[in-house]
Order: structure tokens, then C-alpha cells, then sequence
């Protein structure tokens, strides 16, 4: 029994160090709406949730284990935000895969997300979604964070080995 539980240890630690580390870097937004609103915390928090769900859906031990970058973090390490410098941090993070999101809102009504899965070593793209959403609420963002999600685990890229 204790050499049947060593193995399934050994063989459970041996799957998670196959699994590669994506990094989830702060996602941006880039509003070109003008509106008269100042919704600076609401998209905050919705960039946040964003970038928080997406971690926590594709951290699961079939798909990744993922490493939440911090804004803060990332500012001061790579203040001009290059891909150099941006790929180096993750790196030196210990991931070798990057997420890299922006969320533009044209308007109220229509907004669009980039989204990209980079090797850290290669810059390499391996995975981009362009989606477009409808309304600037939490229900949209929600519903565009899901259908992401669905998107990267129907086909989840890796790094080449």
C-alpha cells in the first residue's frame, strides 16, 4: 500500500512538472469610446476579474499551472513594456508560455479583445483570438472571458520541445 501511494506521488508530481507554466499578464484596455462616464474603476475591477478567471480556468492540471503576473510587478521590471523585456520577465517568473490580452471599447455596444498565447523562449505566437463582445458590463465580460476560455482548451497550444 505505502509502495502503491509513493508511486501515484511520484507519478501525480512527474504530471504536474509536464504541465508548462503559463504566464497571465495584466490585461490592458485601450478605450477610444469618449464618453463622458469615468468608468477608470469599474474597468479596473473588469480587467482584474478577467485576468483572474482566465488563471484560475486554465490552471487545472490537464491544461496548465498558471503564474497571475502583477501589475505592479510588471511596471517596474519592464517599465516601456518591449517584448524582450516583457518575455525575459516572464521567464526569469519561471513560465514558459505568456498570456497577452487587450480589451478595446469602441463604445457602450462594441467591444473587441485580443488575446494571445506567446512562447516565452521563442516569442513565437501559438494561439490569437480576436473576439468581439456586445455591452460594457460585468455580464459581457463574463460571458467574453467563457467563450475564451473554451477557445484555448479546444485546442491548447504549448511550446514546442
Amino acid at each position: 500500500m505505502v509502495i502503491l501511494l509513493g508511486s501515484v506521488l511520484t507519478s501525480a508530481r512527474l504530471a504536474q512538472a509536464a504541465e508548462p507554466v503559463l504566464a497571465v499578464l495584466p490585461i490592458k484596455l485601450l478605450d477610444t469610446s469618449a464618453e463622458p462616464t469615468d468608468q477608470r474603476a469599474a474597468h479596473t475591477e473588469r480587467l482584474a476579474s478577467l485576468g483572474s478567471d482566465l488563471a484560475s480556468a486554465l490552471g487545472t492540471p490537464d491544461l496548465y499551472r498558471t503564474l497571475r503576473v502583477k501589475p505592479d510587478d510588471l511596471r517596474a521590471a519592464c517599465p516601456s513594456e518591449t517584448p524582450d523585456c516583457l518575455l525575459g520577465f516572464v521567464r526569469a517568473a519561471g513560465a514558459s508560455l505568456a498570456f497577452v490580452g487587450v480589451v478595446h471599447k469602441s463604445s457602450t455596444l462594441i467591444m473587441q479583445m485580443w488575446a494571445r498565447i506567446v512562447d516565452a523562449r521563442s516569442g513565437r505566437v501559438l494561439f490569437t483570438r480576436e473576439l468581439n463582445f456586445r455591452g460594457d458590463n460585468d455580464e459581457a465580460w463574463r460571458r467574453a472571458t467563457e467563450f475564451l476560455v473554451a477557445q484555448i482548451r479546444s485546442d491548447p497550444p504549448s511550446q514546442a520541445r
